[in-house]
């Protein structure tokens, strides 16, 4: 029995607890943050039920069990220390409940905080991209996962849950000024198949760095032992030829690739993205490709390239066979039935069950297939929109374990024969399936894309080389000055969402060609690529790049892989504008000016460590001389300085 209390206190080194029975609150502080006026709820069908009754269960030495009563049934909230692998001290919270009636989702939070302040929230994506640097005040809704950080007077509080997660948490909020409203940490357990439901894991920890108490989080969840395999720069049919591959192309960018002096030295893979099969679900060569794949993954071999190829696992058209005569391997809606789920540039179709052993097995025999036929690497594409559909078979398989399933028997059907990237691939499946994983969204050459991506690119430097190989997606410079193509706007990808009844205004932009990067833009994006420490793949129609443009790409797939660069402002501002890379070489300094005016910027090279009298300016081989220890440059709109220690 339970015992009830009106305050009890714990303290865990640095980390304050107060739980209040009478309100049904508890307090926390952590450094300089204090949270105050904290609770627990639930949530069913949209509907919040509070907490009551509080009761201590347990109050051991690292333990603090607090029994309580809700609508839903009787549930425990469990307080115990936490220690992050740099040694910093914080608390984990999680909440128990024991259904007292079957339903279908429930909602547990184990944390709300209402109020607190805020200089910077870093949000964190489930998947690729989704990452945002938002600094206040400003008025902003917010949905993060993994790990959320929050900044104020210079400490950081770090919110984070396990990448490998049974039931898919986050961390929301409402941003008003300088206040965050309403910040809720909470798990969804759907479906409820078990009378005894739990939510993850929260574990909460404050630091004056920031930068540590991410790299220590990806240290906690990376798998001890793997191998992280570093990906060869590469070159990747989509960004310039998107559905109009052909294998005549796909070979013309190879033999290019092979007769340049320098790209021939450095880039070892080809990759063909989508567009070489029939259809989603049906993955046969189209007419395009008419000595099919296995002529065309031999032909890249003999020519000294590793073949890699596209395909999405899950994603079934109407129009395939598949879709036709297996729909009882295709997940369903809420009727019971097969339904459309995936979407995607107004393709629509329906989604493979991955709960079903037939369907692991067909993707199983899929893989088994193309390595048989010479692939070496293969890009999982559209992971995460499997989730979109509302049942699937097996309903004791968990949300946060559907991808796996899906990539479990593609890693068993391809391992020790072909590497494996995640792109749309939710990091909740964790770091065992996949050799690289997609950081940032789809990058175009377009300033719009550079400028939206970089967060992403920057949020993500921690698990790269800890957890997989990052990809920052493609690494492009065509545009105006630095292409001679003739055809360079001729793919206007965003006409598909053009409706018959759209007005002139709200179609304004859908004729974008994403090809309008100045060479300056050009420079951000590839700084961006090669400061990440990430995987470096070309996606242009080189032959139609001119003097300027090859110039970029051959520095760029030249550079001598380095860690991953750290944003230094990544806590601070709305896009990184300072990083810092270690490389064998010395340090990579990059500073970017992501306004529409010309700025100057400095860094104190001192402050970080760094002795040294001059940088050589990486795209142009001069140099700059460092005065005092501080590298000032004056930098037009859109443009980067990337410099390296000489």
């Amino acid at each position: 029995m339970g015992n009830k209390m009106s305050v009890i206190s714990k303290q865990w080194q640095d980390v304050e607890l107060s739980v209040n029975a009478g309100d049904a609150s508890y307090n926390l502080k952590l450094g300089k943050f204090s949270l105050n006026n904290c609770t627990a709820l639930m949530e069913e069908s949209k509907t919040s039920y509070k907490t009551s009754d509080w009761k201590v269960i347990q109050d051991a030495p690292n333990k603090l069990i607090i029994g309580m009563k809700t609508a839903l049934g009787k549930a425990k909230l469990i307080f115990s220390p936490a220690l992050n692998k740099n040694n910093v001290a914080g608390i984990k919270i999680h909440i128990e409940l024991e259904l007292s009636k079957k339903l279908c989702c429930v909602n547990l939070i184990p944390l709300m905080v209402p109020a607190m302040q805020a200089d910077h929230v870093l949000e964190h994506g489930r998947t690729m991209g989704g990452c945002r640097m938002i600094k206040t005040p400003v008025n902003s809704d917010f949905r993060s996962t993994f790990q959320t950080m929050v900044t104020s007077g210079g400490a950081h509080l770090q919110f984070t849950h396990p990448l490998r997660q049974k039931n898919l948490s986050c961390v929301t909020g409402k941003i008003n000024g300088r206040k965050i409203s309403g910040l809720t940490v909470s798990s969804i357990i759907n479906p409820c198949v078990k009378k005894k439901i739990a939510s993850e894991h929260v574990s909460i920890f404050a630091s004056a760095n920031g930068h540590d108490l991410m790299t220590a989080y990806g240290e906690g969840e990376r798998t001890q032992g793997k191998e992280i395999i570093l990906q060869e720069p590469g070159w990747n049919s989509w960004d310039y030829y998107r559905w109009t591959i052909s294998e005549e192309e796909v070979l013309k960018n190879a033999a290019f690739i092979k007769n340049d002096p320098v790209l021939s030295k450095h880039i070892k893979r080809i990759t063909i993205d989508d567009g070489w099969q029939y259809c989603y679900g049906e993955w046969d060569a189209n007419p395009l490709f008419p000595n099919g794949m296995e002529y065309l993954a031999h032909k890249l071999t003999e020519m000294g390239f590793e073949p890699g190829l596209w395909i999405a696992p899950t994603a079934i058209e109407p129009h395939s066979r598949m879709a036709q005569v297996k729909t009882e391997m295709m997940a369903k809606g809420v009727s019971g039935k097969p339904c459309l789920a995936f979407e995607c540039m107004r393709r629509y179709g329906f989604i493979l069950d991955p709960t079903r052993k037939d369907s692991r097995e067909w993707l199983y025999n899929l893989f088994s297939r193309y390595v048989k036929m010479g692939y070496k690497f293969f890009k999982l594409d559209f992971l995460g929109q499997t989730l979109k559909a509302r049942n699937f078979s097996d309903p004791s398989v968990p949300r946060g374990e559907i991808i796996g399933k899906i990539v479990e028997p593609i890693r068993t059907a391809t391992k020790g024969k072909a590497r494996i990237l995640g792109c749309n691939y939710n990091f909740e499946a964790g770091d065992q399936l996949v050799d690289s994983v997609r950081s940032s969204g789809d990058v175009h050459a377009d300033w719009r894309c550079i400028k939206e991506n970089s967060s992403s690119i920057a949020a993500r430097f921690w698990s790269q080389g800890r957890l997989w190989d990052n990809d920052p997606d493609f690494a492009l410079c065509r545009g105006p000055q630095t292409s001679k193509d003739p055809a360079l706007n001729d793919l206007k990808p965003c006409l598909v969402f053009v409706t018959p009844d759209k007005s002139e205004k709200d179609a304004i932009g859908t004729d974008n060609a994403f090809a309008s990067a100045t060479i300056e833009e050009a420079k951000t994006l590839l700084g961006l690529v090669i400061i990440s420490g990430g995987c470096i793949n070309l996606s242009d129609n080189l032959p139609r790049l001119n003097k300027a443009g090859l110039d970029l790409l051959r520095r760029t797939v030249s550079a001598e892989r380095g860690e991953a660069g750290i944003p230094l402002d990544l806590f601070q501002s709305e896009h990184p504008s300072i990083w810092i890379q270690k490389a064998s070489g010395g340090h990579r300094i990059m500073l970017t000016n992501w306004s529409d005016k010309e700025k100057t910027m400095s860094l104190d090279l001192k402050a970080h460590g760094i002795e040294c009298s001059s940088l050589t300016d990486f795209w142009a081989d001069g140099s700059t001389k460092i005065r005092n220890g501080i590298i000032v440059k004056k930098l037009k709109p859109h443009a980067s300085y990337l410099g390296r220690m000489s």
